[in-house]
């Protein structure tokens, strides 16, 4: 399992941590895939409320680059000293991956947008190295 947080400062007061876990191998049609869990902490340190509209992420993986853009449904209001957990799962082709993004963030004080940056977390089958 991985773990990382970001750096508060840079954020504008919110802070985000990631983990990451290998759950299975899969088989679709002839190809192996790799099941892995991650779980987003969003966490509002600042004074401000904060709604989350959408979230920006690549998978950047030995068989190239997947890019994922969506608009969240349900745009979560996360209060100051709140957290929100999303909890997501991946299916790449190689044994090892990297992904990185961020969420657009719309400070409701003074309706200011942002980009909340996700750390690199990274992907890893048990029987790889770490």
């Amino acid at each position: 399992m991985f773990s990382k947080i970001t750096d508060l400062n840079n954020l504008k007061g919110i802070r985000i941590s990631t983990k990451s876990l290998f759950i299975k191998s899969i088989r679709l049609k002839k190809n192996i895939n790799y099941l892995f869990k991650n779980v987003i902490t969003i966490s509002n340190k600042s004074k401000n409320s904060i709604q989350v509209i959408s979230k920006h992420k690549k998978i950047l993986e030995t068989f190239g680059v997947r890019k994922f853009n969506s608009v969240l449904n349900e745009k979560p209001v996360i209060k100051p000293g709140k957290k929100l957990t999303l909890k997501l799962e991946y299916s790449v082709k190689s044994k090892i991956a990297i992904i990185k993004g961020y969420f657009s963030v719309i400070s409701l004080n003074n309706t200011s947008k942002f980009r909340a940056y996700i750390p690199k977390t990274k992907l890893s089958h048990p029987e790889i190295l770490n």
